[in-house]
């Protein structure tokens, strides 16, 4: 990408959010595990760290910056519309800490996710200006409320206006019912750090060619 107006931009963009790998810029975040993921089926790098301070952001942001287009992924930035834009993100993923939708998409030139719980989650990001959305939670997990289920949130994904990313216990198993309910893409958390195979379970998660080339 050459520059801020070509951040986010398009369809090519929503296809690298076939696989989503959510990291935290902390130590566990082994630097050859995720080039190694990055190689193998990771389309994208979502930077989600509350606990750090702006300028640790930024320099971690930078890093995966330059990780990502090494292997031609998208780099998407948790909450900070400002170290997404100064970092040459794609995106920003924009939640509850986050500020209004609405104040962010004047400025932003680039992709803004709106993290999503409820079909009228879904309708608001819609009505101001998201790119793309992220629901969750689809299967359980710790402390994150009643999961949807794939029969449910096939039923948002039909209904929704924007494209729908799935996120929440997503493995290697469930991942395929999930694209099969709508989604574009998956998110993960677990099922890429902790694996013993980083690369195995790369390219377990990542959508079969065939998808690819029918996209």
């Amino acid at each position: 990408m050459s520059g801020t107006a070509d951040l986010g931009s398009g369809d090519a963009f929503l296809a690298q959010l076939g696989l989503v790998w959510i990291v935290d810029g902390t130590s566990a975040d082994d630097s050859g595990r995720l080039d190694a993921a990055l190689a193998h089926g990771v389309s994208a790098l979502w930077l989600r760290a509350p606990r750090l301070d702006g300028a640790t952001l930024y320099r971690t942001a930078r890093d995966l910056r330059r990780r990502t287009r090494d292997h031609g992924a998208a780099l998407i930035i948790g909450d900070r519309a400002d170290v997404a834009l100064a970092a040459e993100a794609d995106a920003v993923q924009l939640g509850f800490r986050s500020p209004p939708l609405r104040r962010i998409r004047p400025w932003f030139p680039g992709a803004i996710g709106v993290s999503c719980h409820t079909a009228r989650d879904l309708e608001r990001a819609a009505l101001g200006g998201a790119t793309y959305t992220v629901l969750s939670p689809v299967f359980g997990v710790p402390e994150k409320g009643e999961p949807l289920g794939v029969p449910q949130f096939a039923r948002f994904v039909a209904e929704a206006e924007l494209p729908v990313v799935g996120l929440g216990g997503i493995g290697p198993d469930e991942a395929p019912a999930v694209r099969s309910a709508g989604a574009v893409g998956v998110a993960v958390i677990r099922a890429l750090r902790d694996a013993e195979d980083v690369v195995e379970a790369a390219r377990r998660l990542a959508p079969a060619p065939e998808s690819l080339a029918s996209e």
